[in-house]
Order: structure tokens, then sequence, then C-alpha cells
């Protein structure tokens, strides 16, 4: 990999980190045994998936870094964007399980496309909005780091 970096792949690698923070869990005192803890769904029910790395992990263990430098104030509203991202992402992943899984069996009934297609749309909808939930989540997370915060969280996605 060339030592420059385009500006637009930084940005692009930006964008992909921190939608990622949106969706996983980013405090480190969460746990399983938590019952307010949200788990990301099995799918994703986003449009784009698979192309973005996964920072969560290195979030969580950056939480209370001094290096990452997280104000008790940004922490807060990082958690805010959270819970709001993650309560509307499970709102929607719980309605399209069963539309996938229906449309999924019709199609192997033999159900012809033109029958199904407006259980497609349907579904299409509601994985837009999905997606629509973490590109806002990622925009307000942006807006809430700083530009070495950000750095320094895309720098150890690469060390990982």
């Amino acid at each position: 990999m060339p030592k420059k970096i385009l500006p637009s792949h930084v940005l692009a690698t930006m964008v992909a980190a921190l939608l990622l923070i949106c969706v996983f869990p980013i405090n480190s005192e969460e746990t399983d045994n938590d019952s307010t803890t949200m788990k990301p769904p099995a799918r994703k029910p986003f449009l784009v998936a698979g192309k973005m790395p996964h920072l969560t992990g290195i979030l969580k263990q950056h939480w209370d870094d001094p290096d990452l430098a997280l104000t008790s104030e940004q922490q807060k509203v990082l958690l805010e964007i959270r819970a709001n991202t993650m309560s509307a992402v499970m709102g929607l992943a719980q309605e399209l399980e069963p539309l996938e899984s229906s449309l999924a069996q019709q199609a192997m009934e033999g159900a012809p496309p033109e029958q199904l297609a407006p259980l497609v749309d349907t579904i299409s909808t509601l994985k837009t909005r999905a997606t629509m939930v973490h590109l806002t989540c990622l925009h307000n997370t942006m807006e809430v780091l700083d530009d070495r915060q950000l750095t320094l969280l895309l720098g150890e996605s690469e060390t990982h």
C-alpha cells in the first residue's frame, strides 16, 4: 500500500469505522448479563454489509484510554447516540426478520417474482431506513470526536 493515502480514502475509512461504532457496544462496562445491553441482529439490516472495518472492539479497549482522551461529555453523547441508534436498528431488524423469512419461503415454494415484488420493496424500504439510521449515527459521532481522536481510532484499526 502506498504511504500516501488519498483524502477520499481516509474519509471513506473514517465513515466506515465510525458507522460501526454506532452499531456495537462502546461502553466497556456493558456485559452480556446486563438486561439493558442491546445485541446486534444476527444479520445486519443494512444495504451495505461487510465493507467496513470492525473498530468496535478497539474502541471498547480504548474507551478510557488517556491517548483517546474522551471527555465525560463525549462519552455521554456517544452513549446516547449508540442507544438511539441501537434502538432504531433493533426495531427495524425485528420487522425485517419475518419479512425476509417469508420472502425466502415463498420463493422456495415457487412464488413468481412479480408476486414477491411488493415484499421485496417493503424489505428494501426497511433496509434503507436502517442504513439512514447508521449514516445519522456516523454523522453525529463525527461531530463529537475531534480529528486527533478519529485519526487515533483509524490508526488502531489498521493494526488489527
